[in-house]
């Protein structure tokens, strides 16, 4: 990971801990809102390589009506290059749990589950301070959540974006 004075601008606005860590927390929060339990820690990292990616988020359904299966059939070439992403970005990914964590965002809980602590208020007034493409990246990460949420295990949605543990 590089030190902050070594990331070009474009790499410390895009990926800094708080932006990364709203985008995972909304996701959490979407996959809570179909599974109170939490999200498995192994998704967390899968959501930035979808929501970051635009030409993946903007290929996303409007909703969850269609399911993570179906769309994945529908749109095969979202995993040409996943694995790379995700491998790239799992250092930001780590870096926004890790804030998180420290600004009592998101909580790991038994069996390795994540929860985040934001209610409603703040997620609308965090979308609400964000413009055009931010926005865009963390409101359909929460579409990404639910998603994962009603797909099944996070072993199954693993296997349809084609990542093996």
């Amino acid at each position: 990971m590089k030190p902050w004075s070594e990331r070009s601008i474009e790499e410390a606005n895009l990926l800094n801990p708080a932006f990364c860590c709203a985008a995972l927390a909304m996701s959490i929060a979407g996959y809570s809102g179909v599974n109170d339990a939490g999200m498995p820690y192994p998704l967390t990292f899968m959501v930035l390589p979808i929501v970051l990616h635009k030409q993946t988020r903007e290929s996303l359904p409007p909703s969850t009506r269609t399911s993570l299966a179906v769309w994945m059939q529908n749109n095969a070439d979202a995993k040409v290059l996943y694995a790379e992403r995700l491998l790239s970005l799992k250092p930001y990914t780590r870096e926004a749990i890790q804030f998180g964590l420290l600004y009592d965002w998101i909580a790991l809980r038994h069996g390795w589950l994540v929860q985040t602590t934001f209610e409603e208020s703040i997620s609308a007034r965090i979308l609400q301070n964000l413009d055009n493409e931010a926005k865009d990246c963390v409101s359909r990460a929460k579409l990404v959540g639910k998603w994962f949420a009603l797909a099944g295990s996070a072993q199954t949605v693993m296997n349809l974006w084609g990542i093996r543990i």
